[in-house]
């Protein structure tokens, strides 16, 4: 099972998701979605941007994640989890890794 996440500012058009943020698979690593232009390519890039207050993390399923709750999910290393657990993404899927090697993709996928 995977979901993508989105972040929603009052800005986003009614029927557009939102700004990909990335995506967990069951099991693996969060995959973060780069965007250079933005300057979203670090995980404190990421976290001062959902961190504002108009900013919402929501679930393609429709639910909304809170930011701490978030952060601490998606910046999870496989080594601060137990065995067997927080797989890494196949190389050729992630386009670098940040700070502590968490992969990021500068490339849209779903």
């Amino acid at each position: 099972m995977s979901i993508n996440y989105y972040a929603v500012t009052p800005d986003t058009p009614q029927d557009d998701e939102g700004l990909h943020i990335g995506k967990h698979v069951g099991g693996k690593e969060f995959l973060f979605r780069a965007h250079p232009d933005l300057g979203l390519v670090t995980v404190a890039a990421w976290t001062a941007y959902l961190s504002r207050p108009d900013v919402k993390i929501m679930a393609e399923s429709g639910y909304e994640e809170p930011v701490e709750n978030f952060l601490a999910d998606a910046t999870q290393r496989p080594a601060d989890l137990g065995p067997g657990e927080g797989h890494l993404w196949p190389r050729q899927a992630v386009s670098f890794r940040a700070e502590r090697g968490v992969p990021f993709a500068d490339y849209e996928f779903c």
